[in-house]
């Protein structure tokens, strides 16, 4: 995949991650029952200043015809699906961030290690003035990990560098372009395809 490509993908997804949280959509949410719930999806945003009612992220779905809601929890769903047009899908899921936690993530790119993306809201203050934005996280899971690795957060105890040579060191040629500044957080797509490619 050419850096071009890789770039317009980024933004793509960006898109899907940063507005299909926020606003009723068109989708679809595949429940663990193999039932399918249709109609408009939202799920909340995540705030990394305030902590989720009840503690949990649900999902919710409203009947285009009478506007009737209904709420699903992780117990309950498999997938999520955004429909924007016939060719602008996105996925989302639950995916795990520690032992007794499970979060909601736009599925990126899969391969030997699944790329997961969300938005979160933040909030950063000035003399007389509140500035809320969002930022993107990115974590990564192999299919026989319990736990998503998270390799770029929006309060990151450690640089996007460091955490992907961590997490992807057995591919030698990525973590030399990695530590030679070759690739870097921006290019977090282009890192996780190229390691998919290298484990092949």
């Amino acid at each position: 995949m050419t850096r071009n490509i890789v770039l317009t993908l980024f933004f793509f997804i960006n898109t899907f991650i940063s507005f299909s949280q926020y606003t009723w959509t068109n989708g679809e949410v595949i429940l663990k029952n193999g039932k399918t719930a249709k109609g408009e999806v939202k799920i909340p945003v995540v705030s990394k200043d305030l902590i989720h009612f009840n503690g949990k992220s649900k999902v919710r779905v409203k009947d285009k015809v009478s506007g009737g809601k209904s709420v699903f929890n992780e117990d309950q769903v498999e997938l999520i699906k955004f429909v924007f047009s016939e060719k602008e899908i996105a996925y989302f899921k639950y995916i795990p961030v520690s032992q007794k936690k499970k979060e909601i993530f736009c599925i990126v790119t899969t391969g030997a290690v699944t790329l997961y993306g969300r938005s979160v809201g933040m909030t950063s203050t000035r003399p007389g003035t509140i500035t809320f934005h969002n930022l993107n996280e990115f974590y990564a899971q192999r299919a026989n990990e319990d736990i998503a690795t998270s390799l770029l957060t929006a309060r990151p105890s450690k640089s996007f560098k460091n955490r992907a040579i961590e997490y992807l060191s057995d591919c030698p040629t990525l973590v030399s372009k990695l530590k030679n500044k070759i690739l870097k957080k921006d290019d977090i797509i282009a890192v996780v395809e190229e390691y998919n490619s290298c484990a092949k």
